[in-house]
């Protein structure tokens, strides 16, 4: 074979390899474009949940709400630390929880008021305001006060560990008692079933 035709030869593989890279990056970008497609349409329809800490007054319980989205909020659930814990402790379990629902029932927007309960984490400040004794009822009844101060919907669904479980209890029974008014409306779920369910929907 003469030089011309090594020459040729190799001008001609070069080339190949030249278009093959070019159709390799072709559908690169084509596969980058869906993708990237793809993701803004999820971000869209299923959007990653916000924290939202709420601005009070010295008269109620700090707070921090937990949303998906910005449509108007068709239900509300609290979730309740325990002894020496805070709102903070359950903002990823929160986040998780209302990106699931989110997902499985896109109509539906709820929402998560993360809680400090009095004597913990940003409700410390109103110590001096709170009427003693600082036990579960009285702690009960500060979500009561939150919910009329906030003028909230009563919320549908309480979520509680530890002692914060207590705290939930005592707050169904007071509102099954009516001892928060007539508007105060029972929670729809209990804090331990709701939490059951969801542990088996993990697993």
């Amino acid at each position: 074979m003469g030089k011309g035709a090594r020459y040729r030869g190799r001008k001609r593989k070069k080339k190949e390899k030249k278009m093959g890279r070019g159709l390799l990056s072709n559908a690169s970008r084509r596969r980058s474009g869906l993708l990237f497609s793809a993701y803004c349409y999820l971000l869209h329809r299923f959007p990653t949940p916000q924290i939202h800490v709420a601005a009070r007054t010295l008269e109620t319980l700090a707070y921090e709400e937990v949303r998906a989205s910005d449509r108007p909020i068709t239900s509300t659930a609290f979730v309740l630390h325990g002894l020496m814990g805070s709102a903070r402790n359950w903002r990823t379990f929160s986040r998780k929880l209302v990106s699931d629902l989110q997902k499985s029932s896109p109509f539906n927007v709820w929402r998560r008021i993360l809680v400090d309960l009095r004597n913990h984490g940003k409700s410390v400040d109103i110590i001096r305001v709170l009427d003693p004794p600082h036990d579960m009822t009285n702690a009960a009844k500060d979500l009561a006060n939150l919910v009329k101060f906030q003028e909230w919907e009563w919320p549908d669904v309480i979520i509680g560990h530890s002692m914060g479980r207590k705290v939930a209890l005592d707050f169904a029974a007071c509102c099954a008692c009516g001892d928060y008014g007539e508007s105060a409306v029972l929670p729809k779920q209990s804090s331990f079933g709701f939490w059951i369910r969801f542990q088996e929907k993990l697993v």
